[in-house]
């Protein structure tokens, strides 16, 4: 029974171990792209962004993560730029940016420099609060 118990514990340890060392790379691979990113030449400086990657036949996407943008949106109105980008249609721009699923976010300061990455669904609630601290 402690066997088992202690295999749970190591096989948790190295997901969780797996899963920073692949935030920390889509961060690294973030802040690269956002410094020269063409994705972001439109996007006026001092607002906080969110770079959404997602894709047409993603329904989470569609069904959770769009409408939950679109109300933040329209809370936060000017305060908060948003670049979509369809990762089928742009998949050089999810590579330079380390996107391996969708739906990605990027969160963004007030000065370009990512600090958060979610991969799949992320609340609007945790949205906001990243933003307050962006």
């Amino acid at each position: 029974m402690i066997d088992r118990v202690l295999i749970a514990l190591v096989l948790l340890s190295v997901g969780v171990a797996v899963w920073q060392l692949i935030t920390r790379r889509q961060l690294a691979h973030a802040h690269t792209a956002s410094g020269r990113d063409p994705l972001l030449a439109a996007v006026p400086q001092g607002t906080p962004i969110i770079v959404y990657f997602s894709s047409p036949t993603c329904a989470p996407c569609k069904y959770q993560q769009t409408p939950t943008l679109d109300a933040l949106q329209g809370e936060l109105g000017d305060h908060l730029h948003i670049v979509r980008v369809d990762a089928t249609a742009e998949p050089e721009a999810a590579a330079r940016w380390g996107v391996f699923s969708v739906p990605t976010l990027f969160v963004l300061d007030s000065e370009g420099k990512p600090k958060h990455v979610y991969n799949g669904v992320v609340s609007r609630a945790v949205l906001k609060q990243q933003l307050v601290f962006a």
